[in-house]
C-alpha cells in the first residue's frame, strides 16, 4: 500500500534527524487536527503513517478507529480496535468504542460484551451504562434494560439521559403511569427539558387524558414553536378541542331530547 504524504508532513520528515522516534506523535497530532476538521479520510492517513513507524501507537489507532466510525467502515474501526485491545487490554475506552462500533454496525451481543467490559474497568462511566441498556432494548429485553436503567437511576437520581430513556421505553410498553412520573421527575430537575412536556402529553393523549395532553402540548410548543413536531402538534390541540366542542354538543342535545 502507498501512502501520500501532505507537503507539511513531508518538510517535518526531512528536517528531522531523528524521524522514526520523533514523528510517529506528529502524524498522530496532524490526524487528530484533521479530525477537528472533520476530514476524516485526511486524518485516516496520518494516522496509518503513524502506524507505519510504530505499529503499536494507541494514539494512531484509536485515532485510525474514530475517523473509520465516523465514516460508518465499522468493520474497520473493529479491526483497529482489536489490535489496540490485544496491545492495551485494560484500557476502557478501547472497549467502549468497540462497543460502540458494534452497537452501530447491528451486532448487538458483541455490544454487550464490551460496554460490560468498559463498566468493569470504569464502574462509573454512566455513558457505558446507557448504552448497555441500550443494547438490551434493541435486542427485544425491554425486562433487562429497566432493571439496567434504574441501577443506574438509583445510583445517580439526577442524571436524566437514563431517566427520560426509561420513560420512553415505559411509553413503548404502554406503561404511561411510570412514564409521567419519570418525566415529572426531569421537569424538577431541570424546567427547560422541554422534550419531557412532550412525553407527558403523549401519556395523557394514550390515557384519554385530553385537557391535560394539550396543556403539556402547549408548554411543548412554547418552547420549539418552529419546529416540525409543534406544528404537527397544534393540529392534535385543534383536533383535541374540536372532539370536545363535539362532544360537548352530543350531550347538550341529549339533554334538550330527554327534557
Amino acid at each position: 500500500m502507498v501512502f501520500k504524504y501532505s507537503n507539511s508532513a513531508q518538510d517535518n520528515f526531512l528536517k528531522t534527524s531523528n524521524p522514526i522516534k520523533k514523528d510517529k506523535n506528529f502524524f498522530c497530532a496532524l490526524g487528530d487536527s484533521f479530525m477537528l476538521k472533520n476530514e476524516y479520510r485526511k486524518a485516516i492517513k496520518e494516522y496509518l503513517v503513524s502506524l507505519m513507524i510504530d505499529k503499536n501507537n494507541v494514539c494512531a489507532i484509536k485515532g485510525a478507529s474514530k475517523a473509520y466510525k465516523n465514516l460508518k467502515e465499522y468493520d474497520k474501526a473493529i479491526k483497529h480496535l482489536k489490535n489496540a485491545r490485544d496491545i492495551y487490554s485494560f484500557d476502557s475506552e478501547i472497549y467502549y468504542e468497540l462497543g460502540l462500533n458494534y452497537l452501530l454496525n447491528g451486532n448487538n451481543i458483541h455490544a454487550q460484551k464490551n460496554f460490560k467490559r468498559t463498566i468493569k474497568l470504569r464502574p462509573d462511566d454512566k455513558n457505558a451504562q446507557i448504552k448497555l441498556a441500550l443494547t438490551h432494548e434493541l435486542s427485544g429485553e425491554d425486562d433487562m434494560a429497566i432493571l439496567v436503567y434504574n441501577a443506574i437511576i438509583e445510583k445517580y437520581p439526577d442524571y436524566i439521559p437514563a431517566m427520560y430513556s426509561l420513560a420512553n421505553l415505559y411509553i413503548e410498553n404502554k406503561i404511561y403511569d411510570k412514564a409521567i412520573i419519570l418525566f415529572k421527575e426531569i421537569l424538577k430537575i431541570n424546567p427547560e427539558y422541554y422534550r419531557a412536556n412532550l412525553g407527558i402529553g403523549l401519556c395523557m393523549d394514550k390515557l384519554e387524558n385530553y385537557t391535560q395532553a394539550a396543556r403539556f402540548y402547549k408548554k411543548y410548543i412554547s418552547k420549539k414553536p418552529n419546529s416540525q413536531t409543534a406544528r404537527a402538534l397544534v393540529g392534535r390541540i385543534c383536533e383535541i378541542y374540536s372532539n370536545k366542542r363535539f362532544n360537548q354538543n352530543k350531550k347538550n342535545k341529549l339533554k334538550i331530547i330527554s327534557n
